[in-house]
């Protein structure tokens, strides 16, 4: 998985095929990643003016290495809200969580997530303070006492606390997590315009951090990128917030902000649930050890991809604000309906057995994985 990079320095190679392949070459040559004032690492693509010699000054910034992930002693903004990271709420909203709401969250890893939370939870890249208590403000809506599900507001407003302090002048993974966590738990409760704010904060530091491009592009740079899991974390970060970013506009009736063609990464890789993962496994998964060998959240996330680019097209098409202004722009509307009614339909029948649609009978656990997709 870890082969040559897809970037290479220097002038690109050019070839027969004519000027629109050179262009593209020249522009993938010219997007780089260089530290910030704070040392965190941010996209500049090729008409960017930081790309500029003139402009560099990265040597006087801080290396990322050392400043990307550092984090601030939040233990006082805790104290204040009265919660304890070692209290059974805190283990029992991530359960909660992962257990009934993770496929909807995908842009969250959860194998790394776990690893630095139960781990010393110093230097992480895939764990912050801010992400654990956003995700526990959404896990405790989900509890089955109303003492718990009312301490999700404590929980909340200890991230927010968190991340509006230290989230905006230091991008990084956990943040832009942080923020799309936060905009659902907003818009859930009708607060739409600041969740509508929060989803817009996490897209755009997405981008700021180059996720638009594969990381295999970013090996010569990112010092950070070490392994093959790193490398399909950004990638799921990236497809996670694609969908998150269809769903809350398709919602909400407005604008996507993250379009399929102005981005290039690939696909995911089909990876098996890892070991101590029966804890953490969203319901519909058996416990049977031999299925955690073969199961897996990738193939249904594969298909809110497929599904969601139909969205997209429909967002910006047939629900565009403009307006028909002639008769045919009316038969070009009806035709592009059209399209669009046959591709969901496509898209349906060609769904495997697993994500089939189905009428649950009452009574019946509804599988989250499933649900997505309906």
């Amino acid at each position: 998985m870890l082969g040559s990079p897809a970037y290479t320095q220097g002038a690109p190679n050019i070839p027969a095929a004519g000027p629109s392949r050179v262009i593209q070459n020249d522009t993938t040559a010219r997007a780089l990643l260089k530290p910030d004032a704070e040392g965190s690492l941010v996209y500049h693509g090729a008409t960017s003016i930081f790309n500029s010699d003139l402009l560099s000054t990265s040597e006087s910034y801080p290396s990322p290495t050392q400043s990307l992930y550092a984090e601030s002693n939040f233990d006082h903004v805790m104290d204040h809200f009265g919660i304890k990271l070692e209290d059974d709420t805190v283990f029992k909203a991530l359960q909660q969580f992962f257990r009934w709401q993770y496929p909807h969250f995908m842009f969250v890893y959860r194998e790394a997530f776990l690893r630095d939370h139960f781990g010393e939870r110093k230097g992480c890249k895939y764990w912050s303070s801010a992400l654990l208590l956003s995700i526990c403000a959404l896990g405790l809506l989900m509890s089955e006492t109303e003492g718990e599900r009312n301490l999700s507001e404590q929980f909340f407003q200890a991230a927010e606390s968190i991340v509006m302090v230290s989230g905006l002048s230091r991008p990084s993974i956990p943040t832009v997590q942080s923020f799309l966590c936060l905009a659902f738990f907003e818009i859930g409760r009708g607060n739409v315009s600041k969740g509508w704010a929060f989803s817009g904060i996490a897209f755009r530091m997405a981008q700021d951090l180059g996720f638009q491009s594969d990381p295999m592009n970013w090996l010569p740079h990112d010092s950070t990128i070490v392994s093959s899991e790193d490398i399909e974390i950004r990638r799921r970060i990236y497809w996670g917030s694609y969908i998150s970013d269809k769903l809350i506009s398709l919602v909400l009736g407005r604008s996507v902000q993250l379009a399929f063609d102005s981005a290039e990464v690939d696909l995911l890789e089909f990876i098996t649930d890892g070991p101590g993962m029966e804890y953490w496994r969203p319901v519909g998964f058996g416990d049977d050890p031999e299925e955690l060998r073969v199961l897996s959240n990738i193939p249904y996330l594969k298909e809110q991809i497929r599904l969601y680019r139909i969205v997209e097209k429909m967002m910006t098409t047939v629900f565009s604000p403009r307006t028909p202004r002639t008769q045919t722009d009316v038969f070009t509307r009806q035709t592009l309906l059209d399209n669009l009614n046959l591709e969901l339909l496509q898209w349906r029948d060609a769904l495997p057995a697993f994500a089939k649609w189905n009428k649950w009978s009452t009574g019946v656990i509804i599988t989250p994985a499933v649900a997505t997709l309906q």
